[in-house]
């Protein structure tokens, strides 16, 4: 099983070229600012409708640039 997870280090130069705070990021896009956060932290993984508004949001970022994709569970044990 795979997740897909925040690229936080090219996403938080991202909000700094577009002087963004994060409560004013989550408003642009339509969610809260808590919810934001732990999608930052790493707490929680960006739904599908999400990535998409990041992605509009930041125009010239590429998903590549704004996520990664981790594996879920598969391989822990090594």
């Amino acid at each position: 099983m795979f997740k897909v997870v925040l690229n936080k280090p090219y996403m938080e130069k991202a909000m700094l070229r577009h002087n963004l705070s994060r409560k004013l990021l989550a408003k642009k896009i339509g969610i809260t600012s808590s919810y934001l956060c732990r999608i930052l932290s790493g707490k929680q993984a960006p739904t599908a409708a999400v990535r998409q508004q990041l992605l509009d949001y930041f125009k010239g970022s590429s998903f590549d640039d704004l996520f990664t994709i981790q594996e879920n569970g598969a391989g822990d044990d090594d």
